[in-house]
């Protein structure tokens, strides 16, 4: 029997249902993947054209491409696993917001490059994995109000 990873191909739409179907990551498993090879691999596919990853030194890409996207760093909610796997594999799914539609669009469809029939099951994990390692989650402190009374304040 061949189990070379791209016969997996035909089992990714039922897998990323699964994911996008239960936003908290529920329901699948995938194995752990490793962070160095995805870092290279994000460079590799030339992520690194439209990409920047706070706190790291990537190289320069060949040709910039028509926006750049910064990943990675401090945020106050970490984008969950299935999140992760849906923005690659789908990436019209959800556009930025922070930009405007035709910076990061035409006719509705994301201007990533899909690389669905072109990356293997385990270079998905490993991309995956490195851009995980890049965000750190902090608590966003949030506005203290004075307390309220009713009361007449004391005429002293």
């Amino acid at each position: 029997m061949d189990y070379r990873p791209t016969r997996l191909f035909p089992l990714l739409p039922a897998l990323f249902l699964v994911a996008c179907a239960e936003p908290t990551g529920s329901g699948f498993a995938l194995p752990e993947g490793d962070v160095a090879t995805g870092q290279a691999l994000f460079v590799s596919y030339g992520c690194i054209g439209c990409h920047e990853v706070l706190g790291m030194d990537l190289p320069r890409p060949e040709a910039e491409g028509p926006v750049r996207v910064v990943l990675g760093g401090r945020v106050s909610r970490l984008q969950t696993y299935p999140e992760l796997v849906t923005a690659i594999v789908n990436p019209s799914h959800r556009l930025i917001r922070a930009r405007r539609a035709d910076e990061v669009s035409q006719d509705g469809e994301s201007l990533m490059v899909v690389y669905n029939d072109v990356m293997t099951v385990t270079e998905l994990i490993n991309l995956v994995a490195f851009l995980e390692s890049r965000y750190e989650e902090f608590e966003r402190p949030g506005y203290r109000y004075m307390p309220y009374s009713t009361a007449e304040p004391a005429n002293d």
